[in-house]
């Protein structure tokens, strides 16, 4: 009988993305099936790299890499996380001057910082070729902004539809390719499961790493509770998505910040964890028991 084909769908969610290394690593050593990964956004970078190498570890050294470079510390990554609430009333004064003022330039601005940074940092990350050349075949997930939905990627050119795929929109500006103005997949597509099933997957193992929802929110400001509501409205569709998927694996991410690369151990290893303990769902909907010597040496 002919073996069912498994797709991984890798979501987005920046550096919370991190995790994807942890579930490639745990699939990796038991020996899963895996016939094609389809990335949205920071599931796409993961998804390149592992596709072309067919190697967690060469994933994990990429982006141990890529904290060391100077790319990373010219991207201005670590200035983006949102600081706590100030107290007094000088630091709220000047916090509402700084909201006022980015929202004058965004007026006039295809993006709130500057492109090229962010986009050298991408390109850092992700490999060279095309995506028809992986080695594992790869699928990268992009959303038209004019027509509103989603581009999947067989071919082209790997950084320029990676790149299209992870370009948060009003941090990085939109990427034009035949013909689509393209920015970060997970606005249509936040895990890429839909896609996987069209491509003809019969089993999908979808990584979720989504934000939590923040049940004690700060509604004190207009931008807070379009926060608030943004994310439940990204959170129902994401639970959508996933109910059309064989098996979810959600690492305990969600409560990171998504531009805190810095975080990449403990991602690794909450992804490791959390796929470990779904090892047994996963086998089961692909088909696959331990081996006796898997059973003997579990840990290797």
């Amino acid at each position: 009988m002919k073996r069912r084909k498994v797709a991984l769908a890798l979501g987005g969610g920046g550096a919370r993305g991190c995790a994807h290394i942890g579930v490639l690593k745990v699939l990796e050593r038991a020996n899963i099936p895996i016939d094609m990964i389809v990335g949205s956004s920071i599931g796409a970078v993961i998804g390149a790299i592992y596709a072309k190498h067919k190697n967690a570890k060469s994933v994990e050294q990429r982006f141990k890499e890529f904290l060391k470079s100077e790319e990373y510390l010219k991207s201005g990554l670590d200035l983006f996380k949102r600081k706590e609430p100030v107290e007094n009333f000088f630091g709220q004064v000047a916090t509402h001057i700084r909201q006022r003022i980015v929202v004058n330039l965004a007026q006039s601005k295809l993006s709130l910082v500057g492109g090229q940074r962010l986009r050298r940092a991408m390109e850092f990350l992700i490999p060279e070729g095309r995506i028809e050349e992986t080695r594992l075949p790869f699928y990268p997930v992009a959303s038209d902004i004019l027509g509103g939905h989603q581009v999947v990627f067989k071919e082209g050119d790997m950084r320029e539809i990676v790149g299209a795929s992870a370009s948060i929109p009003g941090f990085l500006p939109p990427y034009e390719v035949n013909g689509h103005l393209l920015v970060d997949g997970s606005v249509v597509c936040p895990i890429p499961v839909e896609p996987a099933r069209e491509l003809g997957a019969d089993i999908v193992i979808a990584v979720d790493v989504g934000q939590d929802l923040n049940q004690n929110p700060d509604l004190d400001n207009v931008i807070s509770i379009i926060f608030q509501t943004n994310h439940m409205t990204a959170r129902h569709y994401n639970l959508h998505l996933l109910k059309q998927a064989t098996v979810v694996i959600r690492p305990n991410v969600g409560l990171v910040h998504w531009s805190e690369f810095k975080l990449l151990n403990y991602m690794i290893e909450e992804g490791e964890r959390v796929t470990e303990e779904a090892l047994s769902k996963v086998r089961k909907a692909v088909g696959r028991q331990k081996s006796l010597w898997e059973k003997i040496l579990p840990s290797f």
